[in-house]
């Protein structure tokens, strides 16, 4: 089958569906389906279009299309641990997520901790509140941040030489 036309199709209409049927095999549509290559002023309108829950001009080029291409799979995970993983993971964070009923003692239920890991990253209130809100965003409503552990462990390089700085780690207080 060639077209979707019906078999009771009037001869006008399968001669424009003959016509049209290299519509969009134009190269211009072929580049702008091609995430790899598509122009970067085009991608805030493919975030757009893709549902892409949260955009930043102010990204790099890499990152814009990375997000892009998760967010299909990032509406499907929606609500879970996993989403806040896959949220966090594009920014190079190493997240270890702990549900209430997997730590030792028990949280509260419907609550959970948060550890994580900037990665040579420094940490600045840019950075926490950026990951506040990709947190809230990708968690289930009926969830809770009870604790979140930010460890960051900037590196300085020095005349060619890597140079590790002593880690700060921010714990934000358990609630009651």
């Amino acid at each position: 089958m060639r077209t979707l036309l019906p078999p009771n199709s009037t001869l006008l209409e399968r001669n424009i569906a003959e016509i049209n049927k290299d519509a969009f095999n134009l190269p211009s549509i072929r580049v702008i389906k091609d995430l790899d290559n598509v122009p970067t002023q085009f991608l805030p309108f493919i975030a757009w279009q893709k549902s892409v829950d949260y955009w930043d001009d102010n990204w790099q080029e890499g990152l814009k299309r990375k997000v892009i291409k998760q967010s299909k799979e990032q509406h499907k995970l929606k609500g879970t641990a996993a989403a806040i993983r896959k949220a966090l993971e594009p920014f190079g964070y190493e997240v270890n997520l702990i549900e209430w009923f997997k730590a030792t003692p028990n949280l509260t239920p419907g609550t959970f901790n948060l550890e994580l890991d900037l990665i040579g990253k420094s940490l600045t209130a840019e950075v926490y509140y950026e990951v506040r809100r990709l947190v809230s965003d990708a968690k289930a409503a009926s969830r809770h941040l009870a604790n979140l552990t930010i460890t960051s462990n900037p590196i300085l390089t020095t005349k060619n030489t890597l140079v590790h700085q002593t880690a700060l780690t921010f714990t934000s207080l358990p609630r009651n």
